[in-house]
């Protein structure tokens, strides 16, 4: 009423509008209506246009925006109110003076949107930002402040989620003493102090699965049961005390085995997902926790009604339509395995094949390299079971191909729609093509404090910077539809299409081994057809049990023989006879497949699998020559790439890097006695392959602005590859402990342009990924390369001989020498050396040491130094 007395034009109503805004939305936080949240909106974004952009009361104005914009996304789950609601909480910090007491409320509902922002888009820059906020706001507010509580529970909150993205335990520890102290600071008879005992027992819970300290499971319970008798019965957040209840009774359960915690633990979930809205984006993560819950009770009872329930919450869940995708993902696989095992496999098929289609929004192109990987890491294997689950519902190889290819190498396929070849496009919509080139080359640019301004300089702040790639994101999805709304471009930018497929098979089969629980099989695609060939001796538990030895048996002892003999009868010797290669060449005219593992085959050296004693021809090596490829999908982007560039690439250089002794290292790694003989040898042939040697200094800047414009880059040094985060392997130059040359490195670069034709990397590890959970992503040094723009990566799966190194890079140029820097004289020289090597008609029998320090004994079928080798490119 009283903003309806009050003249449009008078100076008091926009304070009425905002005070208006506020208590709408302190009633919606009591009873939940979303009529008084929207109204609560509309007068909040009234008073901003009512306010002078330099009234002192602006900022507070922003600031009661923000938070009901933010709190209209936890209801709706509207990214654009999300977007909306850190741009305006971080307006109005930038409106606050640093000493103004309400700025440390207005740094709180920052954070707070940040890390809601981060709980649904998984960008750990808004994270870090978030934790950094937070603190400020915590330092800002004086110790016997009502606020202060409210601010010390947002940041233990922001620091746990911290916690569960990097697992460092100060951050954990940190979230569990500063949600105590929110506590304690909180009176008793307070209505927030139910959410903030619910916090508190999240963290000590979060703890206790970190260090199994019963201690804090009990406490946790305890907490959080005081949380749930705290809250009223209409609260609208007494739901996610409930949930979080559950959980942690689950939890102790799986810890003691106690029966009734279980049973309680489903008791109190199903009354969170009940007190919680059918539109509710928390719905869908309440619906996955009960069933979980219920299933592990029929796991612990064999009680049908259970797994029926638990079923139906995952169904329920995944039509949660206003639910985070990652949620949705989760909940289509749990329902999938139930109905997989009552082999329904048409519906299981159904909801794998959703699922799998939805993985992209899981990992959407704003992020960065680093924060997809972390998102896509807990959906390993999807894909491959989504295609084992088709098959066996009895749906077609191309159809069941081309899901595999969908959901493998996501982060891979983004990049190479990013820089693909959009000429076809130009041809026929020109003005969509210049808005995708557009749109694209600022998407494909590294958000940061130097390069983004230049998208949008009236920008006021790094948020409003972030916002904005939000947007263009969105733009480039709502242009990608356009494109795919024109005839002839239906399936612009999504999987290669049957035909496609089988014209990549054009120079030589393509054999995509699928690796999953439900059965394994080989694709074998060629110029006329796809077929499925089952291999029933290739399970998951014999290749985790092979990959897991592989690395001691490269090493010094003992034998690898058995994995090359069990690689052969298991996979490679019955898709060979079933492509008709039963017979051994005795010429250089030998055939060439491209191999594609999946899962953890991509360890596994099938280029070399086979019985490699005397006068065998139950061998890959001897039949045809091998390459290998992440995705049908990456073989087509770099076909068209050389076809594109064949005429625009002048470069004639060969970048030649030589670290014969690396520094920091220990002392018996330091030295590589054989790279200079090896580049040595290298630059005495560049003038028979028409190029001119240049060497670097020994830097990773240098080297990099060297490799824009060369057609051959050779590195003979050390690699190293991470265990757990494979965009930070590196190769190793001078600098490489203060900047190192790292996949995410070369990843970013973009070569396309002026491609170069070889990067032959001779050093240990360069195609090893060690992270099992991002095995489907193929994240390593050679695909960094080939990503980058290279036609052709030389690497190694493991470590490698120095010594031998040489020999196997000499045979290997000696043969482009003679036939030419020709795609296939790539593969044959590879190729040649490895059999040279094998049969004893190059190398010394010498020990020597590895390229990563470990001590090689001599060349013998035990331990074979040229198995290691891989070959990528088209």
């Amino acid at each position: 009423m009283v903003v309806n007395a009050t003249p449009q034009n008078h100076p008091n109503r926009a304070g009425r509008l905002n005070n208006l805004g506020s208590r709408l939305g302190t009633r919606f936080d009591r009873t939940g209506s979303i009529n008084d949240l929207n109204r609560a909106v509309e007068a909040a974004d009234m008073a901003i246009n009512a306010t002078p952009q330099d009234h002192p009361n602006r900022a507070a104005c922003l600031n009661n925006l923000g938070n009901g914009l933010g709190t209209r996304f936890d209801r709706t789950g509207s990214i654009n109110d999300l977007n909306r609601a850190v741009e305006a909480a971080d307006m109005a910090v930038n409106a606050t003076p640093q000493d103004h007491p309400d700025r440390a409320a207005c740094l709180n509902n920052l954070g707070n949107w940040l890390g809601t922002r981060f709980d649904r888009i998984g960008s750990m820059d808004d994270l870090n930002r978030a934790v950094e906020v937070a603190d400020m706001a915590v330092n800002a507010t004086p110790q016997d402040h009502p606020d202060r509580a409210s601010h010390l529970s947002n940041l233990g909150n922001k620091l746990g989620r911290r916690f569960e993205r990097t697992g460092s335990i100060d951050d954990l520890n940190r979230a569990v003493e500063v949600a105590n102290m929110a506590v304690n600071a909180t009176p008793r008879d307070h209505p927030d102090r139910a959410g903030r005992l619910s916090n508190l027992g999240s963290w000590v819970g979060t703890r206790f699965e970190r260090t199994d300290s019963i201690d804090d499971l009990n406490r946790a319970v305890e907490v959080t049961d005081m949380a749930v008798n705290a809250i009223p019965q209409d609260h609208p957040n007494r739901a996610a005390c409930l949930n979080n209840l559950g959980n942690r009774l689950g939890r102790r359960f799986e810890r003691t085995g106690s029966i009734d915690d279980l049973n309680r633990a489903v008791e109190v979930t199903y009354m969170a997902v009940n007190a919680t809205p059918r539109d509710h984006p928390d719905r869908a993560g309440r619906l996955s926790n009960l069933g979980n819950w219920l299933g592990t009770r029929f796991d612990r009872t064999g009680s049908m009604d259970d797994l029926n329930r638990a079923l139906s919450s995952y169904k329920e869940g995944w039509h949660c339509y206003t639910a985070p995708p990652s949620i949705r993902v989760k909940l289509a696989t749990q329902a999938a395995r139930i109905f997989a095992s009552q082999l329904n496999w048409e519906a299981s098929s159904s909801l794998l094949e959703e699922a799998v289609k939805l993985l992209p929004a899981v990992s959407p192109r704003l992020l960065k390299h680093t924060d997809k990987q972390s998102m896509l890491a807990e959906f390993a294997g999807l894909a491959s079971m989504a295609a084992a689950v088709s098959l066996n519902a009895g749906k077609d190889a191309y159809c069941t191909l081309r899901l595999l290819e969908l959901g493998r190498g996501v982060i891979a396929g983004l990049l190479m729609d990013m820089r693909g070849d959009v000429s076809s496009l130009e041809q026929r919509h020109s003005d969509l093509a210049n808005k995708f080139i557009s749109l694209r080359d600022a998407l494909d640019s590294p958000l940061d404090r130097t390069t983004l301004p230049t998208l949008a300089d009236d920008m006021p702040s790094w948020e409003s910077q972030a916002i904005l790639r939000h947007e263009l994101d969105h733009k480039f999805s709502e242009l990608i539809a356009t494109i795919r709304a024109q005839p002839g471009f239906d399936n612009f930018l999504l999987p290669p299409t049957e035909m496609e497929m089988k014209n990549a098979a054009c120079f030589g089969p393509i054999i995509i081994i699928n690796l999953s629980f439900y059965r394994c099989d080989a694709f074998l695609v060629q110029r006329d057809k796809i077929e499925v060939l089952k291999l029933p001796r290739l399970t998951i538990e014999k290749v985790q049990e092979q990959a897991q030895d592989l690395r001691l048996r490269s090493g010094a002892s003992p034998s690898i023989t058995p994995t090359l003999e069990w690689l052969w009868d298991a996979v490679c010797g019955p898709s060979l006879e079933k492509l008709d290669f039963i017979n051994s060449i005795s010429d250089d005219n030998w055939p060439r497949v491209w191999w594609i593992p999946t899962g953890l085959l991509d360890r596994l050296p099938l280029h070399a699998a086979g019985y490699h004693e005397q006068g065998s021809t139950e061998t890959v090596l001897d039949r045809v020559m091998s390459s290998y490829a992440s995705s049908i999908k990456a073989l087509i982007h770099g076909r068209r790439n050389r076809v594109r560039n064949s005429a625009i690439s002048q470069a004639d250089h060969a970048l030649l890097v030589a670290m014969k002794q690396t520094p920091d290292l220990p002392m018996n790694q330091i030295l590589l006695p054989s790279v200079e003989k090896e580049v040595k040898m290298l630059e005495e042939l560049c003038l028979s392959l028409r190029l001119k040697p240049i060497t670097p200094t020994l830097r990773k800047d240098d080297v990099l602005k060297y490799m824009q414009e060369c057609k051959i880059f050779h590195f003979a040094g050390h690699g190293s590859s991470h265990p757990t985060e494979p965009s930070q392997s590196y190769l190793l130059l001078e600098d490489w402990k203060t900047n190192p040359l790292t996949v995410g490195d070369i990843r970013d670069c973009k070569f396309q342009e002026n491609p170069p034709f070889l990067g032959y990397l001779s050093a240990c590890l360069t195609g090893a990924n060690e992270a099992e959970k991002l095995a489907d992503e193929g994240v390593h040094l050679v695909s960094a390369f080939q990503l980058a723009g290279f036609r052709h990566v030389i690497g190694t799966l493991w470590e490698v001989s120095d010594e031998h190194c040489v020999d196997m890079a000499r045979v290997f140029y000696e043969t482009m020498r003679d036939e030419g820097m020709t795609d296939v004289a790539v593969c044959r020289g590879l190729h040649r050396a490895m059999r040279a090597l094998r049969d004893g008609q190059i190398g010394e029998e010498v020990k020597a040491e590895a390229r990563n320090g470990i001590l090689l004994e001599a060349e013998d079928l035990t331990n074979p130094h040229w198995v290691p080798y891989i070959h990528f490119g088209v």
